[in-house]
């Protein structure tokens, strides 16, 4: 009898969400080197390898069951047999084989939903980039993992010469004993056994989440213990926040990741304060283009990580934080020093709670974005936030397969109604990747917003590098790591004569970093780079 894994209350979120305007799958863009001497039907060889291997690991053979079959619960079901021709695709970019091409092409796959029928994961191989590169985007549904735990998916190796590894459907991870329980091995007609359980966690969990409920019910009414704690009554109604459309677009943007840490030691925060205050100007400038800036500051919805047993192989384990990002704010030192305190005070307010009543917690308060289901209803619910920004740490140094190396990694989200973009942003190998997912008939022109990222990363640079240099001994160090780390994170050369890829070009100073800036904001927009006026 095929083992059954229940859905906790977050994971059944993101399968209810799921209809045809909203795709509940995330995604992640990876460009790929081929290694010296590679024949020119290298991406064929890659795609017959992986051909290669059946589905046999989790959750790659999970499939939806019970939503439609009249059970109390819905849940993952393991598949013996998984047709690999369905979830595994080949595909080739027309000439001539750029960015542009492949920004087209992984946009339309962005906007396709998945068959709930069978288990909800695609990867799809892509050749034809330049300088006989190649790429991969992979999907998977957000009830199977949260981007944390898709990122401990991957199964490359660090070492080149031990890169012919198994696919991701074909590994088998590791589990802690303690996790071989009746959660993850019950058989399929035994959910019932596992509710009384279920009750016990949840009243365990009781004072925990009544806590938590009851300081985020005060706050929306103006009484805080903590003036800098966002509540869910201050977010002002934007251009993000309604109805969309099934159609996606991509956009992206990177930088260095030293480069960050740098401009966060000399402004005093953190690397994630300043990819908000980015965010922050880059959205106000945005929104300011086309007259829709709001008088009270945006609010970001943070998502963080909680801990999990890291035997389960799938499912969420975060929540989140409302975060000011300061848009009323011209001012670059008071809109960092907003968003700093802002932060803080999120984050230290979801660590009163334990880990299962966080989970409840997250689900209760995000109870109004399943309203938005509802026709007519986005533009009606008022926005708890407006758009969600994740950082992701991924791999810290270079992976490679078949001896091919990864060169970069974007990250790609889902939508909602009501929350129309996203930006997710990608740690890997010494360089931040970033990944703007919006529905384009709602926000047009998502390149602008990477091309503004890049010119706010470059501001905060030279406001706080000024400082630095006013301020002696200690802030010299983070000025010359600021000077030195600017350059986009190393990478193997290109052959002679041929053009090095965008996403890994290094940033130049004055008016040249710009014009790279908006080059890279193109690489998968789909559409040319608008001039920032």
């Amino acid at each position: 009898m095929a083992a059954f894994k229940p859905l906790n209350l977050l994971d059944l979120s993101f399968v209810l969400m799921e209809t045809r305007q909203t795709p509940m799958h995330v995604a992640g863009l990876q460009t790929f080197l081929p290694p010296p001497g590679a024949p020119r039907d290298f991406p064929k060889q890659v795609y017959e390898y992986l051909r290669s291997f059946p589905v046999t690991a989790p959750p790659f053979n999970y499939r939806l069951r019970g939503l439609l079959a009249g059970h109390l619960l819905p849940g993952f079901e393991e598949v013996e047999k998984v047709d690999l021709d369905y979830h595994l695709r080949h595909s080739a970019l027309p000439y001539p084989g750029g960015e542009r091409e492949l920004g087209v092409l992984v946009s339309r796959l962005h906007s396709n939903p998945m068959d709930l029928n069978r288990p909800l994961w695609e990867i799809h191989l892509i050749e034809g980039l330049h300088d006989g590169r190649f790429a991969m985007y992979g999907k998977l549904h957000h009830s199977l993992a949260d981007g944390v735990r898709g990122v401990g998916l991957l199964n490359f190796s660090e070492d080149p010469a031990k890169s012919r590894t198994p696919p991701i459907w074909a590994q088998e991870r590791k589990r802690k004993s303690k996790s071989k329980s009746a959660r993850d091995t019950m058989p399929a007609g035994a959910l019932g056994s596992m509710l009384p359980s279920a009750v016990t966690n949840q009243a365990r969990a009781l004072p925990s989440l009544l806590r938590g409920l009851a300081g985020s019910a005060t706050a929306a009414l103006g009484v805080k213990s903590d003036p800098d704690f966002t509540s869910l009554a201050e977010t002002p109604r934007t251009i993000f926040n309604t109805s969309i459309t099934p159609q996606r677009r991509v956009a992206t943007q990177s930088t260095s990741l030293a480069r960050m840490k740098a401009i966060g030691e000399a402004a005093g925060g953190s690397i994630n304060d300043v990819l908000l205050a980015a965010c922050g100007q880059a959205l106000r400038r945005y929104l300011l283009e086309f007259g829709e800036l709001p008088e009270r500051s945006l609010v970001a919805s943070v998502p963080v990580a909680i801990k999990k047993d890291d035997g389960e192989a799938g499912g969420n384990a975060i929540s989140f934080a409302n975060v000011k990002l300061g848009t009323e704010l011209d001012d670059v030192r008071e809109r960092f020093e907003l968003i700093r305190r802002s932060s803080v005070a999120g984050r230290g307010y979801l660590k009163q709670m334990t880990t299962a009543a966080l989970i409840t917690y997250t689900v209760l308060i995000s109870s109004p974005q399943m309203l938005t289901r509802l026709p007519g209803l986005a533009s009606r619910v008022p926005p708890i936030y407006n758009v969600i920004i994740s950082n992701v740490p991924g791999p810290g140094r270079k992976l490679y397969f078949l001896g091919a190396e990864m060169e970069a990694y974007y990250p790609i989200s889902a939508l909602a109604h009501g929350q129309a973009l996203n930006i997710t942003v990608m740690s890997y190998a010494g360089g931040l990747y970033f990944g703007f997912t919006a529905c384009p008939d709602r926000v047009p022109s998502i390149q602008k917003l990477a091309v503004y990222m890049g010119d706010a990363l470059d501001e905060l640079e030279s406001v706080f590098a000024r400082k630095s240099r006013r301020s002696g001994a200690t802030v010299k160090k983070g000025r010359a790591a600021v000077a030195a780390q600017a350059k986009a994170p190393p990478r193997r050369k290109a052959k002679a004569g041929s053009r090095a890829p965008k996403a890994a070009r290094p940033a130049r100073k004055s008016s040249g970093r710009a014009a790279a800036t908006r080059a890279a904001a193109a690489r998968t927009a789909g559409t040319k780079p608008a001039r920032a006026k």
